[in-house]
């Protein structure tokens, strides 16, 4: 039995694909290292592409609109540096050092709870009280252990950094060149709807990753300010984590607002619900008044399907999996969409 040409060849791509795949699977630590920086001046190009358009069309060369630009974005990074920065390792410093102290507290605390209110149980359920507190502790060091490990991850991944501004850089300089140069390596025929299915991703993705960064500022500040009011300990640190989480939908809010919470509770028990109240309030405010006025168009998925892709991403890659589960699903969609309007 002779086998075609047609089929030799998709033989042959499957092959290839097995052994992209194998060597990916092998190397994979080596390859995040690699794809860190080109996808963080991915980011930062989706963000910065709409201000140099911007500038682009009052007449300035692009060169010069990417160099303006990047010449704020200076100002901003050394204004963040001199004023922000070294509250955020004041913090940071403060927070690890009483780290034991604070869940001998809680500890203490919760003792107190049980012994005050939960005397008159029965003992079968004090016995899954304090079953349940020690599970609570340590899943609190569990957590505080992994934040720990992340942030040296992250003081590792620095040398990378650098390399991301001049990525974004021949990004945004280059960007119809490198479509002339994807649109080389298409066929003639095929050319069509994949650089259809391109825009369509391009649009997701540009959406996406601009509103949620200028939504995750606003609740930073607006936690921030509102912590700070209630002299909650490590408010600053505290909003920067709830603007970060607050890109994961549904779950992000719940978990900025334990460490509020926490903190809040640390000092008294009205602090800590006046503290829940703050991020109730900012998550109103988010949700109502300023999401809808960022985002011109969402993801256009189905909240069932934004939960179970949040729950598969948890599940594999962790926290990086939440924060990159739904526009990996949204671009999925527009792919499977695009293929099947166009059959």
């Amino acid at each position: 039995m002779r086998i075609s040409k047609k089929y030799m060849t998709y033989i042959i791509w499957i092959i290839l694909a097995f052994i992209i795949l194998y060597f990916f699977y092998k190397n994979i630590d080596k390859i995040k290292e690699v794809l860190f920086p080109v996808f963080v001046s991915i980011i930062l190009a989706y963000f910065i592409n709409p201000i140099v358009t911007l500038i682009e069309s009052k007449g300035i060369k692009r060169v010069h609109s990417i160099i303006f630009v990047y010449f704020l974005l200076m100002i901003v990074a050394a204004l963040f540096i001199i004023f922000i920065f070294p509250v955020i390792v004041s913090e940071m410093s403060n927070l690890f050092k009483m780290i034991p102290d604070y869940i001998s507290l809680l500890t203490y605390k919760i003792n107190n709870i049980k012994n005050d209110y939960l005397s008159y149980l029965p003992k079968e359920f004090n016995k899954i009280f304090v079953k349940r507190a020690n599970m609570f502790n340590k899943q609190i060091e569990l957590v505080i252990d992994k934040a720990m490990q992340s942030i040296i991850l992250m003081t590792g991944h620095l040398v990378n950094l650098i390399l991301s501004p001049i990525i974004t850089f021949y990004l945004l300089k280059d960007k119809e060149v490198l479509k002339n140069g994807i649109n080389e390596f298409i066929p003639q025929k095929m050319r069509g709807s994949f650089l259809k299915i391109l825009k369509d991703i391009d649009y997701v993705l540009s959406n996406y990753i601009r509103s949620q960064i200028y939504i995750s500022l606003i609740v930073t500040v607006l936690t921030s300010i509102g912590l700070m009011i209630l002299k909650v300990k490590y408010s600053l640190l505290i909003g920067i984590l709830a603007g970060i989480l607050n890109v994961i939908p549904y779950f992000g809010p719940i978990l900025g607002s334990i460490p509020a919470v926490v903190m809040g509770l640390m000092d008294s028990f009205y602090k800590g619900v006046w503290s829940f109240v703050i991020f109730f309030l900012v998550q109103q405010i988010e949700s109502a008044v300023i999401a809808p006025k960022i985002m011109s168009d969402n993801v256009d998925l189905h909240p069932i399907t934004v939960i179970i892709a949040l729950l598969v991403g948890e599940q594999f890659f962790g926290i990086l999996g939440m924060l990159l589960s739904v526009p990996v699903v949204a671009i999925a969609k527009v792919i499977l969409k695009d293929i099947f309007l166009e059959v």
